[in-house]
């Protein structure tokens, strides 16, 4: 049966309250990497989630399922193994996919030289001082990072302290010379790596069998969930808008019973629409975008104009980001060069 994400997370704690691995049961609550694969991972177990009337929710045997394999999973905390850190390196000096694949070592060092930064910036020295601060101290941190120092900043932070559900700087421990985990732990989220990556792989597919970009920009959030569409197969599966909605107000009822996302985006016409864009002056509704054309109104992209708020005259003009700064322009300077008895006419 479906259940709340509160409810969820409620019950998963309860059943791993005693287990050896630390776990995060919030991450049912915020459900990270949903868009990319639709599940929450704890290590390797994926717990699906579902869009059940407009909620996203969990099975419940889902849950069950997942919190009693990792109530009985035994992590021996004394056979430990090195997990040799990688060195960091910037995301500029990576493939945009390689650097979004799941690698937990690779994260791992990247919490530890971003809180070092992030101290160097705290004690406001100017970055000509900072030196080799990526250079790793005896303690295996970098940038003169103290142990107390990174396990204070991490707590500050949900997404730095982590991975696949659970807590690894709860189990670190530096030697001397490496950092160790438990073995069954880095073999868990090994596990976990491949699994996550499979289910990325699987959830790029589109039904024509056209395979997406790494990091889900043919997602679309559908009633039941993110479903994975091409351009081509988008256009298919949508409808033109017609202006049925022209004259109705973005919050009147009408409109809130209409899915923007039944509708191909009003402007770049390939994608499906994600929210309804409407006249923030008038309260008209203007049309279905797609969240990219969204974000990008008025930008620089070629878009259409129109508001029935103007009842005594309707106009409608296709302008660009240039076109509008010119005609806000010439707006201005007229209306400075006015007389001060009445306004600019034009």
């Amino acid at each position: 049966m479906p259940i709340s994400r509160e409810y969820a997370c409620s019950l998963f704690a309860d059943l791993t309250q005693n287990a050896t691995v630390p776990l995060d049961p919030d991450v049912l609550l915020y459900m990270p990497r949903l868009r990319e694969h639709g599940h929450v991972f704890f290590g390797d177990i994926a717990v699906r989630c579902y869009n059940h009337k407009a909620r996203w929710t969990y099975d419940e045997r889902d849950v069950r399922a997942a919190g009693q394999a990792l109530a009985d999973l035994h992590v021996d905390l004394d056979d430990v193994v090195d997990v040799q850190l990688p060195a960091y390196r910037d995301i500029p000096e990576r493939d945009p996919e390689e650097w979004h694949r799941p690698d937990w070592r690779r994260t791992l060092m990247s919490w530890m030289v971003e809180w070092a930064r992030f101290k160097l910036v705290q004690e406001n020295r100017p970055y000509e001082e900072w030196g080799d601060w990526r250079a790793i101290g005896g303690n295996g941190l970098p940038g003169g990072l103290t142990w107390e120092e990174f396990v204070a900043y991490s707590s500050q932070a949900r997404h730095l302290q982590n991975i696949a559900g659970t807590r690894p700087i709860q189990l670190l421990a530096w030697n001397g010379e490496t950092w160790l985990l438990p073995r069954a732990y880095t073999e868990l989220l090994d596990r976990w790596e491949q699994r996550e990556g499979e289910l990325v792989d699987q959830a790029r597919l589109c039904r024509c069998g056209a395979q997406g970009p790494y990091l889900g920009d043919w997602r679309r959030n559908t009633r039941t969930g993110y479903v994975t569409m091409c351009p081509p197969c988008a256009g298919e599966s949508t409808q033109l808008y017609t202006g049925h909605l022209r004259g109705v107000l973005y919050d009147a009822h009408r409109r809130r019973g209409t899915r923007a996302d039944d509708y191909l985006c009003r402007l770049c016409k390939q994608s499906p629409a994600a929210a309804w864009d409407h006249c923030h002056e008038h309260g008209y509704v203007r049309g279905p975008l797609c969240g990219s054309c969204n974000t990008r109104e008025g930008t620089g992209l070629p878009f259409e104009l129109e508001c029935s708020g103007w009842h005594a005259s309707r106009w409608t003009k296709d302008v660009t980001a240039p076109e509008t700064a010119a005609l806000v322009q010439a707006f201005v300077d007229a209306t400075l060069a006015a007389p001060e008895s009445g306004p600019a006419t034009g």
